[in-house]
């Protein structure tokens, strides 16, 4: 048994920068993370390239109030304004801190920040630099302030008492050891949904986004029935044919063009930002390409000035350190050549826009539906990459230590036999009776979700993946784990089946088209604002998901009912 003020899951980016504010304020924190080593776990445990922020540097364009007055159009509409607006208000100040604890922003070529603009933005927010020690220097921060960090940890329950949260059950899959912790508070911060789709290279963790995060924060916050939402949209992205690397955001802010097999390009015959539009619509317009014939589709660098090209081999490497590696054994040069591309597997996360994520639903605190339970970063349903982590991360941190000054100190106890009972179900998958490997169950989500819930989508098919999905479900119970990584595995297997299910819920839901790709039905292929400008939310329900639809001029935290919610013993 461990007890602290906050306990919080995930040790990326959102989780290390909800902890730092946490443990300023003088409370115990434990960060409860499934990496090795906290400085170089998550999505950017290697590196990161951009960081999208407002400055304040004078301009217009550069102001929080520039910036939010054009997110209804990035977004669709469909987003929470209110939490949105304290986002980006707080970049400023949540970059500042980040300089502070060590990261240079600058480009040594300019002794200044070198700054771009892409993905239908407004104005040049991105930042663009060498961000291979960003998380680093975030993790010693955790580690300098004391908190305590439990590596090779898997979180499988959260503990709640009356619609609030107290703690959660764990295991650390190298040593076997089982951890019943108590907290006042929980942030949940295990990012997105990955390994959710196939791929091109037909490689399951060859994965555009960190193939660890598998939507477990989402899995385990569903199931004490917290409030989720955007659940629908999904976000795809261009990568290297055959291998699922970042660098989208590098090609297109500094000039690539995108042409088909005969050499047109292409991208302003569907937007005319071309290829500044957002990524969604860069997705959709490739994969449209492809449906008429024009594929196969190529990045061409071939017109940029030697510096620029320069620049970029520089920097593509530093969220994947790999691609040059890729692009030598594949003897590519991108200088010389157009170098093909092809749409990455499927990820919840923000849809392929800025600000609107598809996960938890958050008020302007990070909290979540349910009281002491907050959410951060891409498992949130307000989202913008790193920087977006960053700042609603430092947001819940904060909004914890307020909460915390007023609630109550005293937890509950934990019902040891149903805490006992969950145990023996997640060891069970070890028993020589299970006999349905983890791979096998993933690969039959993967196609499912590929050829029923993917980029075109209708009620039928939706239907259909639903039916599978449940029939899967059924099946979770013969799921088999030769030792306790393998028992990790088993559990991120079922966040991962749990979460197409919530994802084709949500669909089916929404009669009709967002965002391009994002959201696309065959069935219902217009957009229609009079109907659906409304938040699709997702709870438990008697029989599985249910879902309900909330007007988006309206706060998603307007829908909370902060009342009862499931106890241990009835989720176990």
């Amino acid at each position: 048994m461990l007890d602290t003020d906050v306990l919080v899951i995930g040790g990326g980016v959102a989780g290390c920068m909800s902890a730092i504010p946490a443990l300023e304020a003088g409370l115990q924190v434990v960060v409860c993370e499934k990496g090795k080593v906290l400085d170089h776990c998550g999505s950017v445990g290697c590196g990161v390239d951009h960081y999208l922020t407002v400055m304040d540097s004078g301009p217009e364009w550069d102001t929080p109030e520039f910036l939010i007055k054009h997110v209804p159009e990035l977004t669709d509409g469909i987003v929470d304004m209110a939490v949105t607006s304290r986002v980006i208000h707080e970049m400023p100040r949540v970059l500042r801190r980040i300089e502070a604890l060590g990261v240079n922003f600058k480009d040594p070529r300019l002794n200044d920040y070198y700054r771009l603009r892409s993905f239908g933005l407004p104005g040049t927010y991105h930042i663009n630099f060498d961000g291979t020690e960003f998380k680093k220097h975030i993790g010693q921060e955790v580690r300098r302030l004391k908190g305590t960090v439990l590596t090779r940890t898997m979180a499988i329950q959260l503990l709640t008492k009356d619609n609030r949260v107290y703690g959660v059950l764990a295991f650390n899959f190298r040593t076997g050891k089982w951890l019943g912790v108590r907290a006042r508070a929980v942030v949940l911060a295990a990012g997105e949904v990955n390994r959710i789709s196939q791929n091109a290279s037909g490689v399951a963790f060859d994965s555009w986004h960190c193939p660890y995060n598998t939507g477990d924060a989402q899995a385990m916050g569903y199931r004490v029935g917290a409030m989720l939402a955007n659940m629908e949209f999904i976000e795809t992205t261009l990568t290297p044919k055959g291998f699922s690397a970042q660098g989208l955001n590098a090609l297109v802010s500094e000039g690539a063009y995108f042409i088909n097999k005969s050499g047109e390009r292409f991208m302003f015959k569907y937007n005319e930002k071309g290829e500044n539009a957002r990524r969604s619509v860069i997705a959709d317009a490739v994969i449209n390409e492809y449906l008429l014939g024009n594929g196969r589709i190529y990045a061409d660098c071939r017109h940029l000035p030697t510096e620029t090209l320069d620049h970029m081999e520089a920097t593509l490497q530093i969220d994947r350190y790999t691609m040059p590696a890729f692009y030598e054994q594949k003897q590519l040069n991108f200088r010389e050549e157009p170098v093909e591309v092809s749409i990455s597997e499927l990820s919840i996360r923000r849809s392929g826009v800025y600000f609107r994520g598809s996960g938890l639903a958050v008020d302007t605190t990070g909290q979540t539906s349910i009281r002491g339970l907050f959410a951060a970063g891409d498992c949130s349903t307000v989202s913008g990459g790193i920087a977006g982590a960053s700042v609603l991360g430092h947001i819940a941190g904060e909004g914890v230590a307020i909460y915390l000054s007023s609630a109550k100190r005293v937890l509950p106890k934990i019902d040891m036999d149903s805490a006992n009972a969950i145990r023996e179900k997640t060891l069970s998958h070890m028993g020589k009776n299970n006999n349905l490997p983890w791979k096998e169950f993933e690969g039959s989500v993967r196609q499912i979700v590929t050829d029923y819930v993917g980029v075109r989508r209708n009620a039928k098919g939706l239907q259909l993946a639903l039916r599978a999905l449940d029939e899967l479900a059924k099946k979770e119970t013969l799921l088999k784990a030769d030792d306790l990584h393998g028992l990790m595995r088993v559990q991120e297997s079922t966040s991962i089946r749990l979460n197409a299910e919530l994802m084709a819920t949500a669909a089916l839901t929404r009669t009709e088209t967002r965002t391009g790709s994002s959201h696309r039905r065959l069935d219902h292929s217009e957009t229609d604002d009079h109907k659906w400008k409304k938040f699709v939310l997702v709870e438990q329900g008697p029989k599985g998901p249910m879902t309900s639809t909330l007007p988006c001029e309206h706060e998603l935290s307007n829908a909370f009912k902060r009342t009862q919610t499931k106890e241990l013993s009835d989720v176990g």
